[in-house]
């Protein structure tokens, strides 16, 4: 009996990156966008469950976007390395905003 759920669990069709390719970014959930950069779980426990835990920890992708290293790698299965990656890609998304603000 299998005691751990993957991504590779869900259909395929609900899979965060075959959606995404499928339908576009914009018809990701939160939840599906954080999987995606998070990449992968922790033993025994899906991506999904992951990024949802973070959502449940700070209510939505904006607490998730103002909290500090600190608190992100105090989430389970987000170490300092996912918590850099979560930080860089939404700093990423702040650049691209300031970018289309200044007429770049």
């Amino acid at each position: 009996m299998k005691k751990s759920f993957t991504i590779h669990d869900l259909p395929t069709s609900e899979r965060p990156r075959e959606r995404l390719q499928k339908l576009g970014a914009e018809a990701l959930s939160a939840q599906e966008i954080l999987a995606l950069i998070l990449g992968r779980g922790i033993a025994g426990e899906s991506v999904m469950v992951t990024a949802q835990r973070l959502l449940g920890e700070f209510g939505s992708l904006k607490g998730v976007a103002a909290a500090s290293l600190e608190q992100l790698s105090h989430v389970k299965g987000i170490g300092l390395a996912k918590a850099a990656q979560i930080k860089a890609a939404f700093e990423l998304s702040s650049r691209v905003e300031g970018y289309s603000e200044a007429g770049h």
